[in-house]
């Protein structure tokens, strides 16, 4: 191999070290990126001193990281804090093990502008196989700005946590830890498999399918309990709160996308009284996906249990 070869690889990888997916970090000596600090906790070795074992998650995996001389600094480390590190892959006693050389706090304001869908905590899932189809769905929509508009309602917050660990209902479908996120996978997956959507349309009909039941995140409990504010307001009426600041941001740069998004996810159901007619091809498709997966696991379920 030539040195200009040599060179190439060279820079390859470390370009390839920034920011990788915790699952392919055993590729490089070294890498940098952030990632969501889900607990941290006080060690002491055999000598008496002591060091840190930091967790860190992305979409892909969580690991432990090794963290020495850092006590002042890691008692002040908040649970799903956003921290930037660069870490060496080490050995010892025949072992590897990934040690922590830099780390700092990242502000929410920065997070959301240097994570996209891969930053969202994956240790939270419940099930586990269900973020490689979330993934490919994320990275098959072809629009920059509407992934980025997932990222700002899921990632690095309180919201895509609960979207990973909830179920999507407490007595009917999908009723069990991570209900939610397979509902939502399923009809984003029925909408672009039953219908010849392509290019803008494809992009939203993906969004909103994800998100249809988001404000669920806020009114039912991983544990299958409605929360305080979900026994006084209905889920769907917290929609639009939910992604509030993401739709702004979306309407300076594709405003058409912004606008479908609002109807699709705010029409009314076929038969209700009230609110606006679905008149899209989109927002019929999603209801219609919502309706097939929710009723076929209900019967599926019910039958398995009656059986």
């Amino acid at each position: 191999m030539t040195n200009s070869n040599n060179t190439q690889l060279v820079q390859a990888t470390v370009k390839q070290s920034i920011q990788p997916l915790l699952e392919n970090i055993s590729s490089f000596k070294r890498f940098k990126g952030c990632y969501t600090m889900v607990s941290c906790i006080e060690k002491t070795d055999k000598l008496g001193k002591q060091y840190w074992v930091m967790q860190l998650s992305d979409i892909s995996t969580f690991i432990n990281v090794y963290c020495f001389n850092m006590n002042n600094f890691m008692r002040q480390l908040q649970a799903n804090a956003i921290v930037h590190i660069e870490a060496a892959l080490k050995y010892a006693d025949g072992q590897q093990y990934v040690r922590c050389a830099f780390l700092q706090t990242v502000s929410d304001e920065s997070s959301k502008e240097l994570l996209d869908i891969n930053g969202i905590a994956g240790c939270y899932c419940p099930i586990p196989d269900l973020l490689p189809r979330f993934k490919k769905l994320v990275d098959s929509i072809k629009s920059t700005h509407l992934r980025q508009f997932l990222s700002d309602v899921l990632v690095n917050n309180e919201t895509g946590i609960n979207f990973l660990e909830c179920p999507a209902s407490i007595r009917h479908h999908h009723n069990y830890k991570g209900g939610l996120l397979e509902h939502s996978v399923d009809v984003a997956e029925r909408v672009i498999t039953a219908n010849q959507f392509i290019n803008a349309e494809r992009d939203v009909a993906i969004v909103s399918a994800l998100i249809h039941d988001i404000g669920k995140t806020k009114t039912l409990a991983p544990n299958g309990t409605r929360t305080s504010l979900g026994m006084v307001v209905d889920h769907d009426e917290l929609t639009l709160e939910i992604c509030a600041q993401a739709l702004q941001k979306l309407d300076i740069n594709e405003p058409q996308s912004g606008m479908l998004l609002r109807h699709i996810l705010t029409c009314s159901s076929p038969g209700s009284r009230y609110g606006y007619q679905a008149i899209t091809q989109v927002a019929l498709a999603l209801q219609a996906a919502d309706k097939q997966s929710a009723d076929e696991h209900y019967s599926t379920t019910s039958f398995a249990q009656r059986a």
